[in-house]
């Protein structure tokens, strides 16, 4: 005697079916449309950079124009951009019929810092280290002397510093105050143990110290405010109770 066919197992065939109709169906699909000549990439748009070039980066994707825009991969777009050490993020973005959209989001320098030799390298947010082909109008960044030996430097690669890591911290401890205090230095160097910033506009340099940071910035910008102070002067605020202005380097 036949066993009749459950009612639980006639759904599951139909389901495997329709799954199969349905990949079939986007193979198919899929298959026109890397095919068709209507869809051959004319347009490739660049935005969101800031400092590299737009002819510079749109002309490393002329190998895509006239491909098939849906025969295009995000690997495709990432391995033609993927030596260049600014670029942080893309998107890929394909436009009917024709367009393909690409949006960069570079690397920024927070700092520059110098070497042992002289020598003077970006690095971003993350302590990776930029290239130095190309110095940019809108990164006029301040200076962190260090003794890093050239040797140790690797493009695209974090540089371990405990100057450049004290700076950083420095930084988010004014920021909490002044964001814009950070611009207004630049040079950061350390003469024996003290840590000297020099003043960007007018030259003058100011120390202070390691205890009370944002107490003793908040004392300097009320100095700033009712007073000048000369090139090559020294404002001393590693005392608590004490203010020091020098005509000397300390």
């Amino acid at each position: 005697m036949k066993k009749k066919r459950s009612g639980s197992s006639r759904y599951f065939l139909f389901f495997v079916v329709l799954i199969a109709l349905i990949y079939a169906g986007y193979i198919g699909i899929n298959s026109l449309f890397t095919k068709l000549d209507l869809l051959k990439v004319k347009y490739v748009t660049i935005s969101g950079n800031e400092n590299l070039e737009t002819d510079f980066l749109k002309n490393i994707c002329n190998d895509f124009i006239n491909l098939n825009l849906y025969s295009i991969s995000k690997r495709d777009v990432l391995k033609k951009y993927e030596n260049i050490v600014r670029i942080d993020d893309i998107k890929v973005s394909r436009i009917f019929p024709n367009k393909l959209k690409i949006v960069i989001s570079e690397k920024r320098g927070e700092f520059h810092f110098l070497t042992e030799n002289g020598n003077i390298f970006p690095i971003d947010k993350n302590r990776v280290v930029l290239d130095n082909v190309n110095f940019y109008e809108n990164e006029a960044l301040p200076v962190i002397g260090t003794n890093v030996p050239d040797t140790d430097i690797i493009i695209g690669q974090k540089i371990q510093n405990a100057l450049i890591e004290k700076v950083f911290v420095l930084r988010d401890k004014f920021d909490s105050v002044d964001p814009d205090f950070i611009n207004s230095i630049s040079e950061f160097y350390l003469k024996g143990e003290n840590l000297i910033f020099v003043n960007a506009n007018i030259g003058y340099r100011i120390v202070f110290g390691n205890e009370e940071i944002e107490e003793k910035l908040k004392k300097l910008i009320f100095l700033e405010q009712n007073r000048t102070f000369e090139k090559g002067t020294t404002i001393d605020l590693r005392f608590k109770d004490q203010l020091v202005i020098r005509s000397e380097e300390i």
